[in-house]
């Protein structure tokens, strides 16, 4: 043995690419995500941020894994419909972090739960 292990097939690429999504408001939306990178993404409301991350790219994603299973647990599972997109590929295991509003404070988020977000300095 060489010692050098063959790249698992999701390493395969370095892109996750997007082409022609039209989920919700997006209007043939075309972009590549750079994989292995914390990529945020920012806008005006309304602008279809959640529509590409959620509805397109994460729903594709877990559909995928979905289809994993056996015929058995996939009858216990909602059946995914595949996005509005011309082209998704390179997509592998997505974690969804949820972005629902957690109590009553509108302004809570992940980085209010985790803390992320504040640096206090103690005297």
């Amino acid at each position: 043995m060489s010692g050098r292990e063959e790249p698992h097939v999701a390493d395969s690429h370095d892109l996750i690419r997007v082409q022609g999504a039209r989920e919700n408001n997006l209007k043939d939306v075309s972009v590549e995500i750079p994989k292995r990178r914390l990529t945020v993404f920012t806008g005006v409301s309304g602008s279809g941020k959640s529509s590409l991350v959620f509805d397109t790219i994460a729903a594709e994603s877990q559909r995928l894994i979905n289809e994993t299973y056996s015929a058995f647990v996939q009858g216990f599972m909602p059946t995914l419909s595949r996005p509005e997109v011309d082209v998704l590929d390179g997509l592998t295991t997505a974690i969804i972090v949820d972005q629902e509003r957690m109590g009553a404070n509108t302004r809570s988020t992940v980085g209010t739960a985790t803390d992320a977000c504040t640096t206090t300095a103690s005297r």
